[in-house]
């Protein structure tokens, strides 16, 4: 019994090519990018390290010990994973083209940004996080485990709270009240709610 004890190998082979799908799409961005990272940039790349180690081990220990497991007969929440795998990416892709050059993969500001306030951005200020978010839910549920499903929800929710609270510092001081009047009239991650 392996980590990815799902109930047959033909949804393991649709789950490895969507997530190859998902690290191809993560590895075009990150290639895209040309600024160095900066020394707020590595403290958030240290914590991330740190969360992500967290995440993998205790996801190990989850599925090792089968703690959680779904029955087969779910296999509609495999196929609702898969489905919200692709929707996170759709959203996360959606929002970098509409930032266009002003996206950057650190916490550093462009020469000469300016706040973009449409599509997502109209109701969330961070939808690049959402759909990678929503990326990591879509796993959580295609792997049919309710306790690494809760794991992923709070490690993503933690992970991404922590990076917007560093970046929402940057963007205030840079920004200055145009920012906060932003702040006030949307959300960080998720529309209505958070």
């Amino acid at each position: 019994m392996g980590i990815l004890n799902l109930s047959s190998q033909l949804n393991q082979n649709i789950l490895g090519i969507c997530l190859l799908v998902w690290v191809i799409v993560e590895y075009r961005i990150m290639v895209k990018q040309d600024k160095r990272p900066s020394k707020k940039d590595i403290r958030a790349i240290i914590l991330f390290s740190i969360l992500t180690l967290v995440f993998a081990v205790l996801s190990i220990f989850i599925f090792e010990n089968k703690l959680g497991n779904m029955k087969s007969h779910f296999n509609l929440f495999f196929w609702i994973g898969i489905f919200t795998i692709f929707i996170g990416i759709v959203i996360r892709q959606y929002s970098m083209y509409i930032m266009g050059s002003s996206y950057v993969a650190t916490l550093q500001v462009q020469e000469k940004p300016t706040l973009i306030k449409k599509g997502p951005f109209k109701v969330v200020r961070h939808p690049c996080y959402t759909g990678f978010m929503i990326s990591l839910w879509g796993l959580g549920i295609s792997l049919l485990n309710w306790d690494f499903f809760i794991l992923t929800v709070i490690f993503s929710a933690s992970i991404f709270l922590i990076q917007i609270g560093i970046e929402e510092k940057e963007l205030e001081k840079f920004f200055g009240d145009e920012y906060v009047k932003y702040k006030k009239k949307t959300k960080k991650l998720l529309p209505f709610v958070l």
